[in-house]
């Protein structure tokens, strides 16, 4: 009997091992892969206090994301065309306009090498900036909303990576933020908000009271203009006095008439110098006109007059369903110095055209009713608004399929 119970208790022990090992085996795994959360969000918010520094105005991507058609990439929430991202992964976004500025943005969507290893931690960190439009702002696209997702996973226990995202919502100084205007971190698993009543701001005072921004003509992108008058915002609230402001295209060489200041019509007409380049602009400001001038920091701003060549050649393929026709049209390339991307316009009778599409790829798919006749067309057209001519002209008639 001695030695049946010494046989039993030595098999009940080690079950009672056994388990105590799956149960370290699982704490210790839970403790890792918290603390490679905990390094994620370091690195995230490293990030963005990093990218705070950048001056408004000038708040961009170097370059475009592509989408990705990887779910545990957190380029798979970039749209199929490259415009928009959704901000938070979810089925109900927002997805909101990227901002981007070709080769000249300061910001680098990700580095170079991507994977950096923090311990026991691999991260992939990926940057986002868009437009965001407040509801209880007037007008459209009033803030900017910078956006840091971290691609983590802890390398020891050999598991599946996870996304952290974090993002803060900025303004040019000249814009409140209403009292329930948020900053936003998440995760795959949960999600945290953090309310602000505060402004948050990237253009700092300059000399001892503010800055100035430009914009270019309608529908150029941040930072480029297709038109030499441009528009100047004054973000001069803080300086004392009668504030009076002058402007010059070279450096201070000559300077414009003084302009008095008001914060309820803070914009001025510009013209630049007429060659296409990059061009800056200097600002100073004084108080009352026997004040001493303090410089504000210069503006840039590309000026591109130059019209994208158009694509020369034009193709589709058609096929029915039912009562819809899918269309399929490819396109050869354009060139432009700052091309962006192709405008895909409609007709219903090849005079009224509609814009139905934008792409920054060579081909596009649409489906319309089969028993109506339709007519596309495709313009290329660039960072500064300017748009090429038009491809010849497809034409289907009511009910062709082939």
């Amino acid at each position: 009997m001695t030695l049946v119970e010494l046989m039993v208790a030595i098999s009940l022990l080690a079950l009672i091992m056994s388990g105590l090992a799956l149960s370290i085996g699982v704490d210790y795994k839970a403790v890792a892969l918290a603390r490679s959360r905990q390094v994620a969000e370091n690195v995230a918010n490293q990030q963005l206090e990093q990218l705070r520094d950048v001056d408004y105005s000038t708040l961009a991507l170097k370059s475009a994301p592509a989408p990705s058609g990887d779910s545990t990439d957190p380029d798979f929430y970039v749209s199929a065309d490259g415009l928009t991202y959704n901000v938070t992964g979810t089925a109900a976004g927002p997805n909101e306009a990227l901002i981007v500025q070709n080769g000249i943005g300061p910001i680098d969507h990700t580095d170079t090498p991507l994977t950096t290893t923090i311990g026991t931690t691999q991260v992939d960190i990926y940057r986002y900036v868009t437009w965001v439009d407040d509801p209880s702002i007037a007008g459209v696209q009033n803030l900017k909303r910078l956006s840091v997702v971290v691609k983590y996973v802890n390398v020891p226990t050999v598991g599946g990576s996870k996304l952290l995202r974090e993002s803060v919502v900025l303004t040019n100084g000249t814009v409140v933020l209403p009292d329930n205007a948020s900053t936003t971190t998440s995760s795959t698993s949960t999600t945290t908000t953090t309310s602000s009543t505060t402004t948050t701001t990237t253009t700092p005072a300059v000399g001892l009271c503010g800055s100035f921004s430009t914009s270019g003509s309608s529908g150029a992108s941040v930072g480029y203009t297709a038109s030499t008058t441009v528009t100047i915002t004054m973000a001069l609230t803080s300086c004392p006095g009668t504030v009076l402001a002058a402007f010059s295209n070279n450096g201070g060489g000559t300077w414009s008439a003084d302009v008095t200041y008001s914060s309820s019509s803070p914009n001025l007409a510009w013209t630049l110098s007429p060659t296409d380049g990059t061009k800056t602009i200097s600002g100073r400001v004084r108080n009352g006109s026997s004040g001493s001038w303090t410089s504000l920091v210069d503006k840039s701003i590309i000026l591109d007059t130059t019209v994208p060549t158009t694509p020369a050649s034009i193709s589709r393929t058609v096929s029915c369903s039912g009562s819809t026709r899918t269309t399929n049209l490819t396109w050869s390339a354009a060139t432009d110095t700052y091309l962006v991307g192709y405008h895909v316009y409609t007709s219903s009778d090849g005079t009224v055209w509609v814009l139905q599409s934008t792409t920054s790829a060579l081909t596009t798919s649409t489906t319309s009713s089969k028993v109506s006749t339709t007519y596309y067309r495709v313009k290329a057209y660039d960072a500064a608004g300017n748009e090429s001519s038009a491809t010849t002209t497809i034409a289907l008639s009511k009910n062709q399929c082939a």
